[in-house]
């Protein structure tokens, strides 16, 4: 899947890393719900401040001094997102989520439903949150939805990552998760969904990479004191980190702000 003579001229020294080559690797992210806005003002409601807050995430990702990667955002938002960035000076892929963010909440009829309905609207990834419960009790079930799922995304030609959630797992569960990822043709494993307990970690990153082999998405609480570390951990602790979009990523919201105001 992976064309290694692109992959190692996609490198840099971990302490050499610069603004624009982070941003390369980074999925951009707007997952809030019109639960999350209140409405203070007469004429207000949260769905009309919600959407007025992600069309100004849109903006402000176009007229950003770095561009990511691609933006991460919800199945109904995924057409507005491809239409509002097709006028950005370079691609800026869609990546949507599923089963978000309790992957123990949706029958995979509706995680199904979900992943056509971003894929038919212009999503080319999908972040899909592991079930929990399934892989604890019922993990052949667990592993045929995943399978199920990457079908479909694949079928459009499409990338699926497999959110672990591993603020809910233990070491030996984050390994066990990485290699059911690994049978069920997942092309990336990433930490969290950024609403657990904690986000990613140095020593969770050391689990998926040693027993996965495809891509790592770090995601939750990356910041500019720790975003190096957590890169060096995802790429196996080598001081030359991989900067190839299709074998690391990093999910964020704010880290590229901080990062120009650092």
């Amino acid at each position: 899947m992976f064309d290694r003579a692109v992959t190692m001229a996609k490198r840099a020294q971990i302490e050499e890393v610069t603004l624009e080559q982070i941003a390369s690797i980074c999925d951009h992210t707007f997952l809030k719900r019109s639960e999350q806005y209140v409405a203070t003002k007469p004429g207000e409601s949260p769905v009309r401040l919600r959407e007025k807050a992600f069309y100004e995430f849109l903006q402000d990702t176009l007229t950003s001094e770095v561009l990511p990667y691609a933006v991460c955002v919800r199945p109904e938002d995924v057409a507005k997102a491809h239409s509002f960035l097709a006028t950005a000076p370079r691609d800026i892929k869609v990546a949507s989520v599923v089963g978000f963010p309790d992957g123990s909440a949706y029958s995979t009829d509706l995680k199904l439903y979900e992943t056509h309905y971003a894929l038919d609207a212009g999503a080319s990834e999908i972040d899909m949150v592991l079930n929990i419960d399934a892989f604890r009790t019922a993990p052949r079930d667990a592993l045929s939805e995943i399978t199920t799922i990457g079908k479909v995304t694949h079928d459009y030609g499409g990338i699926l990552k497999l959110i672990l959630e591993t603020a809910e797992l233990g070491p030996q569960e984050i390994k066990r998760a990485a290699k059911m990822a690994g049978k069920a043709d997942v092309d990336f494993i990433k930490t969290s969904t950024g609403f657990g307990a904690y986000g990613a970690r140095v020593e969770d990153l050391h689990i998926m990479r040693a027993n996965f082999a495809r891509g790592i998405k770090i995601s939750g609480g990356v910041n500019p004191d720790n975003v190096h570390a957590l890169l060096k951990a995802a790429n196996g602790d080598n001081s030359s980190i991989s900067l190839d979009p299709m074998r690391i990523r990093i999910g964020e919201s704010s880290l590229l702000r901080k990062l120009q105001q650092h």
